[in-house]
């Protein structure tokens, strides 16, 4: 899985208003069905994938499509299940994430 993280963090796509991904964040299909079909794509920021809730997430990832996955990261897993991770995540980064204050 640590192989999977480093090939994650290193993304230096940048958006241009072409649907590119932003610096930082990692594009995501969370397929239902073990991505064969359709899924829902998010685009995740690279310290949320270190929270443990999404590691859990990535290590099924890693076991259904391998360590070596290009372009997007497939993830199989309940779209809602998926959403409730993501904000699990959200409020735990903001909440251990110093801001800078105004």
């Amino acid at each position: 899985m640590r192989e999977l993280m480093r090939r994650l963090s290193f993304s230096d796509r940048v958006s241009d208003g072409s649907g590119g991904v932003p610096r930082g964040c990692v594009p995501v299909l969370v397929c239902d069905d073990g991505g064969g079909g359709e899924g829902e794509r998010f685009v995740v920021r690279v310290e949320a994938l270190r929270h443990p809730s999404f590691a859990a997430l990535l290590e099924r990832a890693a076991q259904e499509f391998g360590y070596k996955q290009e372009g997007v990261l497939r993830v199989p897993c309940d779209v809602r299940r998926f959403k409730d991770v993501l904000a699990a995540v959200s409020v735990s980064v903001s909440v251990s994430s110093p801001r800078s204050r105004n």
